[in-house]
């Protein structure tokens, strides 16, 4: 797990523009302020689940401090902490969330990001100061310093190849050490399974599950999955909320089809009709009824293409054998008639004017027949 500690405010503070602050209250900053609708529906999914203390428990648990079982999080341990960063040029900076441990200065911050930035070394940098700023504002000699978790949750197609601090990006001189700045931590919903994000019971799993997920025939077998396992009712929420907001989803099943799922989610697998388990069952069969049909096409379409290939080849070998036999018939035919005119004693010259043999051909035949 990779943290903002103190030593990184007090090497990189100086680097923001002196009097830069957080916001923390509404109150204290009432600035008139346009904000433009730059994220799309599934950026808004991941915030929403997110900003549940439990999912964001289960996702922290799950990929930052996987390798630590004890002393788990729990919801009474945290608290929301306000994400809008206001600089000394009343610029707005936000961050998409933010959480405090409450009984220490302990913080989260995770950005999501559905395509690659490359100035986000940047940017966390930017967020873990300010956020020290404001945390220790008002204290002169503060003999602890917060302690910032700062997380990338990237949902993009492209494996994310951005510098992770900005020690990657400084330029290098001779003889000088570059600084060492501190990294964030990287989740790249690139590398994590299918299987088993429909296993996992959490609603940020299913969230990213649809992100990696390309087709219509791959969607709506997933769907099927969850809910032939069962949902919990935090998952159902979301799954639905997915379903009615998510573009991709959206783009690869028709709103009937939409609505169905959305009507059988709601309903729980224990006030399921026989006709909806059914229904669940059929599109299942259905789907891999398509796999098998298009698995057997494919098959079909390669042997069949032998076949004619094979068939082709026979008919131009039919083709170049007649062009070359008639060829050959004709050689043989001058043959015998060279011989025969060799018999009857013609000159060399007629007998060449006449079959178009040469001269070399013409003398091997004369040694057969021991002619001179």
């Amino acid at each position: 797990m990779i943290v903002f500690t103190m030593v990184d405010y007090w090497r990189y503070q100086s680097k923001i523009s002196i009097g830069s602050t957080v916001h923390d209250t509404e109150e204290k900053y009432k600035l008139e302020k346009e904000r433009k609708n730059t994220h799309q529906y599934h950026d808004k999914i991941f915030k929403e689940i997110l900003d549940n203390k439990k999912e964001f428990i289960m996702f922290i648990e799950k990929y930052i401090r996987c390798e630590q079982k004890e002393n788990l999080i729990k919801e009474s341990d945290i608290e929301k902490y306000n994400r809008e960063f206001i600089t000394s040029d009343f610029t707005v900076k936000e961050s998409d969330i933010i959480y405090r441990m409450k009984e220490k200065d302990v913080f989260f911050i995770i950005e999501h990001q559905s395509r690659i930035d490359y100035e986000m070394a940047k940017r966390i940098n930017e967020y873990c100061v300010e956020l020290i700023r404001n945390v220790t504002k008002g204290e002169k000699n503060p003999k602890v310093y917060p302690l910032i978790i700062p997380i990338v949750l990237y949902t993009g197609k492209k494996r994310w190849d951005a510098p992770r601090s900005l020690s990657e990006m400084q330029e290098k001189y001779d003889g000088f050490e570059p600084l060492d700045y501190p990294k964030y931590n990287l989740v790249d919903i690139n590398i994590l399974s299918k299987d088993k994000l429909i296993e996992e019971k959490s609603g940020i799993s299913k969230a990213i599950l649809f992100e990696k997920i390309e087709t219509k025939e791959e969607t709506k077998r997933a769907i099927d999955k969850l809910i032939k396992i069962g949902l919990t009712e935090e998952e159902k929420r979301y799954l639905k909320m997915i379903l009615t907001y998510s573009n991709d989803i959206r783009k690869k099943l028709d709103i009937d089809e939409i609505n169905n799922y959305k009507k059988i989610i709601s309903k729980g697998d224990d006030s399921m009709t026989n006709f909806e388990r059914l229904f669940i069952e059929l599109l299942d069969e259905k789907h891999e009824k398509q796999r098998k049909a298009k698995e057997e096409a494919i098959k079909e379409g390669k042997e069949q293409g032998l076949k004619e290939g094979k068939e082709e080849g026979i008919k131009e070998g039919r083709k170049e054998g007649r062009k070359e036999g008639r060829k050959e018939g004709i050689r043989e035919g001058m043959k015998i008639i060279t011989k025969e005119m060799l018999r009857k004693q013609f000159s060399d010259e007629i007998i060449m004017d006449t079959t178009k043999i040469n001269k070399k051909d013409l003398q091997k035949l004369k040694e057969e027949l021991k002619v001179c």
